[in-house]
């Protein structure tokens, strides 16, 4: 009988085609076997598997059930994911929400996006001043776009002062 490590295992192999035939189709079942086991990583994968239509049709309410199962587990990736998915609804409260999750969790791209909720929500100078802090912190831990946003910030800030 395979373990859930090794159902997993497969599942990415199929996925990305390594020393077997690339079958998405497959790649799904053997995640979604892994996940009902537990395998916390597969349980993240539903996620993308739904939100991707990768092996499955794609079908955005599955994806957030498989990521908030996830995020109950403790997944700052998954935290990002739904707080990616509400900044596309532009739910930005519930965006703001998931991506300070996310960044408590230690996921530096959660504050990098959490700046852009944040810049987008803001009232006053101050709270443009702390999108920016975040993105100064989220460039610190190598994120990409943190720099450019940055300096995109500065000179929206700049043309408004």
């Amino acid at each position: 009988m395979a373990t859930p490590d090794s159902l997993y295992n497969q599942s990415l192999a199929y996925l990305e085609g390594k020393g077997v035939p690339k079958d998405e189709y497959r790649s799904f079942v053997l995640c979604a076997e892994a996940a009902a086991a537990g395998h916390s990583d597969a349980t993240l994968a539903m996620g993308w598997h739904y939100l991707n239509g990768a092996g499955v049709p794609a079908d955005l309410n599955l994806a957030e059930e498989w990521y908030k199962k996830s995020s109950r587990k403790g997944e700052a990736k998954a935290m990002f994911s739904l707080g990616q998915m509400a900044y596309t609804r532009r739910d930005f409260a519930e965006a703001k929400i998931w991506f300070e999750r996310g960044l408590e969790k230690g996921h530096a791209r959660s504050g990098c996006w959490l700046s852009k909720v944040l810049w987008r929500l803001a009232e006053t100078p101050r709270d443009r001043q702390d999108a920016i802090r975040l993105l100064q912190r989220a460039a610190a831990m190598k994120v990409n776009d943190a720099s450019r946003l940055i300096r995109t910030y500065e000179k929206c800030r700049r043309s408004v002062a």
